[in-house]
């Protein structure tokens, strides 16, 4: 059978493009990957339709291929409570905190400056995010508009900050001479940015003590959404508050909250957060 990219428009019909998306399926392809291929090969044959190379988008007439929806690794509220039992204490604990509270990916906490952030307000504005290149740590913009937002700050996300700062002021003066002034809020113990892979690491050492194996920074993330949406949040609202870049995306990954999941859960993580 001839693929796609050796048929020519005018002969290509929606039987075409339905043998591509099972000769995929065949590959083993996720379905993601899939969904990608037949968007745009429905977008590019738009615009050949618009531009009078075919009369009509075959694609269009093929249901967009579907994706196995796999619920969001997420803590409930007794993880969470032990997650925060297992933290406290440790140089790391108010970003791994401010991660809970917010549902910031890590990047985008560890590229947090003190400007970016506004106590009294209670919210902090996200404008960049931390990563390792190949030239080594790098901080870039947000990789999408909706990355570039503001966040509303929990007041037990205040308290993290308070007490952090107070702490951070303590290791400039201990540093002395040897501290670098970034205006970061999250740093090393002379004011440098934080590897992520070792904040990753130290994270992974903490959960493990806390019998919490699997639960990984981005499970932080997960859990922040969930309980915003078991406390009853609009999806709309937890998709801008995550950044994420379309409303499908976060009721697709977030399909497991429902009505079995009361605001007392929410409830009960920010009483544990205000410690």
């Amino acid at each position: 059978m001839p693929t796609v990219g050796t048929i020519s428009l005018s002969r290509l019909r929606p039987s075409d493009v339905e043998a591509l998306i099972v000769t995929k399926r065949d590959a083993g392809l996720s379905g993601s990957t899939i969904r990608t291929i037949y968007t745009v090969l429905r977008s590019a044959l738009d615009i050949a339709s618009r531009d009078g190379l075919i009369r009509s988008n075959p694609a269009a007439a093929v249901k967009r291929p579907g994706v196995e929806r796999k619920d969001a690794p997420h803590l409930t509220a007794e993880q969470a409570q032990a997650l925060l039992e297992a933290i406290r204490g440790d140089r790391l604990e108010n970003l791994f905190r401010v991660m809970l509270a917010t549902g910031l990916r890590r990047g985008e906490a560890l590229a947090l400056h003190w400007s970016d952030v506004d106590l009294d307000a209670r919210q902090l504005r996200v404008r960049g995010t931390l990563s390792r290149t190949s030239q080594g740590l790098q901080l870039d913009e947000p990789k999408t508009d909706k990355s570039r937002r503001t966040v509303p700050l929990p007041r037990s996300a205040v308290e993290a900050l308070r007490t952090h700062r107070t702490r951070q002021l303590e290791e400039q003066l201990a540093a002395a001479g040897a501290w670098q002034e970034r205006g970061l809020v999250f740093t090393t113990e002379i004011g440098t940015p934080l590897e992520p892979r070792n904040v990753l690491r130290r994270f992974e050492v903490l959960m493990e003590r806390a019998g919490l194996p699997g639960v990984t920074l981005h499970t932080l993330r997960h859990s922040a959404a969930s309980f915003l949406l078991a406390a009853g949040t609009h999806t709309k609202v937890v998709q801008e508050h995550l950044g994420h870049s379309s409303y499908a995306i976060t009721a697709d990954i977030y399909s497991h909250v429902g009505p079995a999941q009361q605001r007392e859960a929410a409830d009960r993580l920010d009483q544990a957060l205000r410690w």
